[in-house]
């Protein structure tokens, strides 16, 4: 396997080679769960394993049982969806899921900052994470752990971005900087 560096700090390039049987178990896994591409498939896959060593971890048997039966169990935990589980607080150390009316992505914790707050401003400012950790007076690894988040959740965090420039705007405030006169 190999692993290379991209140009963005928050992604990693990872290549392998793959047998034929491999290659069609990775075609069928594609197919069972019409993912949009091979990154997704692996996402989900390691968002379902995951979820397997975690139960694990908990001390729980993960079986398989027919739905109607579910009623007959006294207690069970039902298999969450990867996406739902890279969400959870033991996955993530330095981000938090907080109450918001329309806002699903996760926080930056101990901060009142979304991670597409953060990542916004990282952009503006053209900061690398080193800097941001520095300008924001955040550990380097809370803010590379929120980067990852980005990458995992960039469309869910871009609309929501979206979205608050659009609720901003239609309260009167200023969403982008004054022309400078000339």
């Amino acid at each position: 396997m190999a692993v290379a560096k991209g140009r963005s700090p928050s992604r990693i390039r990872v290549q392998f080679d793959l047998r034929p049987d491999q290659m069609h178990l990775l075609e069928l896994l594609e197919q069972h769960l019409a993912v949009r591409s091979r990154a997704d498939l692996l996402q989900e896959a390691i968002g379902t394993l995951l979820w397997l060593v975690l139960e694990r971890r908990r001390g729980r048997k993960v079986v398989s049982i027919d739905p109607a039966e579910m009623a007959t169990l006294r207690h069970a935990v039902e298999w969450a969806s990867p996406a739902s589980l890279l969400a959870e607080a033991e996955v993530y150390e330095h981000l938090v899921a907080r109450p918001h009316p329309w806002r699903r992505q996760l926080y930056l914790k101990g901060r009142n900052m979304t991670v597409g707050q953060m990542v916004a401003t990282l952009r503006a400012e053209g900061l690398s994470p080193e800097d941001a950790a520095e300008d924001l007076d955040l550990p380097l690894a809370q803010v590379r752990e929120a980067l990852v988040y980005y990458d995992l959740h960039h469309d869910l965090v871009d609309a929501e971005l979206r979205e608050e420039k659009t609720r901003l705007r239609d309260a009167g405030h200023a969403v982008e900087p004054p022309p400078v006169p000339r």
